[in-house]
């Protein structure tokens, strides 16, 4: 009979298809999961409102941890004030320190500010942010983002959006430079940018004792290198058939793609059967 008390999802190319959806049988996998009394819990980067409508199609009820462990909130069905379990941000000055590299030397990226559940942009007409927009089902709101970072306005998360040769340039050179944040890449086009309090790991780590579990109760499931440091931690981490090799390295069981359900067969492997 398995221990697992908790599973730990990523959502973007884990638990949706390349369509960004979740299959009905996957619904319904997940579901019966939940009747066994077991946490399922979103961990992603995206914002807390690209993660509550999935929330809600699946009646989950357990915390949901966003922007990659930076944001952790009581779950969205429980308490509709969303109380803060845990909370890190990127400092005013390596925030301004990097708006200022982007916009000088790297002009055809873009660039977007998290603040709680808020989507900060300069411009949402501009592609990328057009096309996340359209990813996640939510709005930014246009602002000055010099002078909204000046403010002392708490920011969460910094995405970096380009062409793969301007993000792996735009990598080196923010790890190189900086040492309070965490910087990795949720696709070739993407540059997640955190605190270096906030990782998956962290996540679940914060989580353990709210939810009174250890790590060996834990399920970790992703497709992408940001998943790689909760796959290792899990007592069973699985890698998604459309992981990178590194990935897939790091787990102990590689399940199908997220185009063939395989989050359905990993959970009916370690948790139903």
């Amino acid at each position: 009979m398995s221990n697992i008390k908790a599973i730990f999802s990523d959502i973007d190319g884990t638990l949706l298809n390349s369509d960004h959806q979740i299959t009905n049988c996957t619904k319904e996998t997940v579901k019966k999961v939940m009747k066994k009394e077991i946490e399922f819990i979103l961990i992603s980067a995206r914002m807390p409102s690209g993660i509550k409508a999935i929330y809600n199609d699946l009646k989950i009820q357990s915390p949901l941890i966003s922007y990659n462990g930076a944001l952790i909130l009581s779950s969205p069905e429980v308490n509709e004030k969303n109380t803060i379990l845990y909370s890190t941000t990127i400092s005013k000055i390596d925030a301004n320190k990097m708006y200022a590299i982007i916009k000088e030397r790297y002009p055809d990226i873009s660039f977007n500010l998290f603040s709680y559940d808020q989507w900060l942009v300069e411009d949402k007409e501009e592609r990328w942010t057009k096309q996340e927009s359209d990813i996640i089902k939510v709005h930014p709101i246009e602002v000055n983002l010099k002078k909204y970072i000046n403010q002392d306005e708490m920011v969460h998360k910094i995405l970096c959006m380009g062409d793969t040769d301007l993000i792996s340039e735009l990598e080196s050179e923010l790890n190189s430079s900086f040492f309070d944040i965490c910087c990795y890449r949720s696709k070739d086009t993407y540059l997640e940018i955190t605190s270096n309090k906030a990782s998956k790991v962290l996540g679940i780590k914060a989580l353990e004792t709210y939810l009174a579990i250890n790590p060996e109760e834990v399920l970790a499931i992703g497709d992408n290198f940001n998943d790689m440091d909760m796959i290792k931690y899990a007592g069973t981490g699985i890698a998604m058939g459309n992981a990178p090799q590194q990935v897939k390295e790091a787990s102990d069981f590689v399940t199908k793609s997220n185009d063939q359900e395989g989050i359905k067969l990993a959970l009916e492997t370690f948790v139903l059967s």
